[in-house]
């Protein structure tokens, strides 16, 4: 992997995270980048469950004051 890339990576992986800033997630790129790339696809996809648990609610809820009122 380029340093380019190695770069790109930590910026993704340190983007919004509440545990990695740039320096460390690109120590840990450098060393493990699969394990990086992972890590990214999990946030990724918990941000994708937590989105649709949010539009659920919000239809249950619409649901609910169309029923009830």
């Amino acid at each position: 992997m380029t340093e380019r890339e190695l770069r790109d990576l930590a910026w993704r992986l340190a983007d919004g995270s509440e545990v990695f800033d740039f320096d460390l997630a690109l120590e840990f790129a450098r060393d493990s980048p699969a394990e990086a790339e992972e890590l990214i696809r999990e946030r990724e996809t918990m941000e994708r469950n937590a989105e649709e648990f949010r539009r659920l609610r919000q239809e249950r809820q619409r649901a609910l004051i169309e029923d009830f009122g």
